[in-house]
């Protein structure tokens, strides 16, 4: 892991103790120029201050949310405090609203809902190792979403002429509505029999679920249920490369029923990684595929940050940054 100190001197006038005291810290970086805020709603200044492809990064810590109106790179520290990442997450409070497309999100934890809002289609949406509690839309028609490595606790909407692509992915009772592609994802769907023909599932898991089952329109390739096999999950499905297990303990390290933990880590037992394997060999669920899941940003993210308790006698605020990089 490759980690980089940056010493940053920022020429700021007028800035008050209490700012100068946050360790909360958002840069906004529009062509050469960087920008530091400071505090609780440093988010909302940078996207106030932002343009088209600008990059706003976040240090740890809590950020009131704020829409997202302009085509920004969003980098976090992280979805989660994690051994791998050895740093706290940032997080973003409260709803939020997406009104605005060829955006990417990366490395957030967002404690409430994310939505798609606005009058035509959002188009180019990547969400990147983030945490929502739930997905939805009020009137925003979602394009080419595309989600890698990320966790969803409880609930994803779309609308119905939506495209959407999830990719070693956790995501709990999705409606699928739209046009779907899943890879190596968990997932929990109570009601199955009503997700939108055509949808297409590789290499899943489904944890828990009633006793109904997909429709025969639904595509699915070496998925794995475990739950109830009294029921046939798959019983409409015209392939045979799908199977249930009974036993949660037969296949997960940890899991033991169909339960959203954010500290669930969903890994396959050796014997099970050996066992259920997906179109492409490997093993099935969130660890297989070319993009097995991981919690550490494929960017640099602010890991540490010190400030000044004041500016010198020239105006300037002495801040020291530590900026950890992707392995």
């Amino acid at each position: 892991m490759k980690k980089t100190i940056l010493s940053l001197v920022a020429a700021l006038i007028g800035t008050t103790a209490t700012q100068a005291q946050s360790s909360l810290l958002a840069t906004l970086t529009h062509e050469t120029t960087t920008t530091i805020y400071y505090g609780t709603t440093a988010l909302s200044q940078a996207m106030t201050a932002a343009a088209d492809g600008d990059v706003i990064t976040l240090s740890s810590g809590s950020f009131t949310a704020v829409t997202i109106d302009k085509a920004v790179t969003l980098r976090g520290a992280g979805m989660a405090t994690d051994a791998q990442t050895q740093s706290e997450p940032t997080i973003l409070t409260g709803d939020f609203d997406v009104t605005t497309g060829n955006l990417t999100i990366e490395g957030v934890y967002c404690d409430s809902r994310l939505r798609f809002n606005g009058s035509e289609t959002i188009p180019g949406i990547t969400l990147l190792k983030c945490r929502f509690n739930s997905i939805g839309y009020y009137s925003g028609k979602v394009e080419n979403l595309t989600m890698i490595h990320c966790k969803v606790a409880s609930g994803m909407t779309t609308t119905n002429n939506s495209s959407v692509s999830l990719l070693n992915c956790i995501v709990w009772n999705p409606n699928f509505s739209g046009h779907w592609e899943l890879t190596n994802c968990v997932i929990r769907k109570d009601y199955p029999n009503n997700i939108a023909g055509g949808t297409t599932f590789k290499n899943c898991i489904f944890v828990g679920g009633n006793n109904s089952s997909f429709q025969s329109t639904v595509n699915l390739f070496n998925c794995l249920f475990i739950g109830d096999t009294s029921f046939n999950f798959f019983a409409n499905i015209n392939n045979s490369t799908n199977k249930l297990v009974g036993d949660y303990s037969a296949v997960f390290k940890t899991c033991t029923d169909g339960t959203y933990s954010d500290s669930e880590t969903f890994g396959l037992t050796d014997a099970a990684a050996n066992i259920y394997k997906g179109t492409d060999g490997k093993q099935v669920g969130i660890y297989g595929g070319s993009l097995p899941f991981s919690m550490l940003t494929s960017n640099p993210r602010i890991t540490h940050a010190e400030v000044a308790p004041k500016s010198d006698t020239n105006g300037n605020l002495q801040i020291n940054i530590t900026v950890e990089g992707a392995e």
